[in-house]
């Protein structure tokens, strides 16, 4: 009986620790007129992304509760990304040494790294379907909190693609109050 109290005493325990772990690390999205904010609970920053006409993908490879993924069918733009703490970072050359190392698709060409807005970015194209799709992976380091993000545009019915530096330069960063 002892044992039994026990064992129930530390699952009921266990499970209040691994609810409020959960629920301190699960992303929230606010999605406002223009804008959609995104942060973690236990995070210090909260993310800024134009809304354009993004509708949240339930698609979730990551598995991760920090995990987000917004689509614009008009703009055949995407944003995916996550929150996590800044000690997991290391180094924007091991990330997209990792991500090509794990690629099974066409390989990426045309890459380039360059700084914008305090982002470290990797852009490069994918050849999908007849069409170069732009992407780019950014990372950003603040206050405690890595956040990556990776932006994607599809060919339009030949017309020019969206702008993903013009979108990643549109995303703002500021640390919670």
């Amino acid at each position: 009986m002892k044992s039994t109290f026990l064992i129930f005493t530390c699952l009921f325990l266990m499970q209040g620790c691994s609810s409020h772990s959960v629920q301190n690390s699960t992303l929230t999205a606010q999605e406002l007129e223009n804008t959609i904010e995104l942060t973690v609970p236990a995070s210090k920053v909260k993310m800024t992304i134009p809304k354009l006409k993004l509708i949240k993908q339930n698609d979730n490879p990551t598995n991760s509760y920090r995990y987000f993924y917004y689509w614009d069918t008009n703009e055949q733009l995407g944003i995916s990304g996550w929150f996590e703490p800044a000690s997991l970072f290391k180094g924007t050359k091991f990330h997209w040494d990792e991500f090509v190392a794990k690629w099974n698709g066409n390989q990426p060409t045309n890459v380039s790294f360059e700084k914008l807005n305090g982002w470290e970015v990797v852009r490069y194209n994918i050849d999908v379907q007849g069409c170069s799709q732009s992407n780019a992976k950014a990372f950003l380091v603040q206050n405690e909190t890595w956040l990556e993000i990776h932006v994607s545009s599809f060919c339009k019915n030949g017309s020019e693609q969206a702008d993903i530096v013009d979108y990643i330069k549109n995303i703002s960063v500021e640390n919670k109050v």
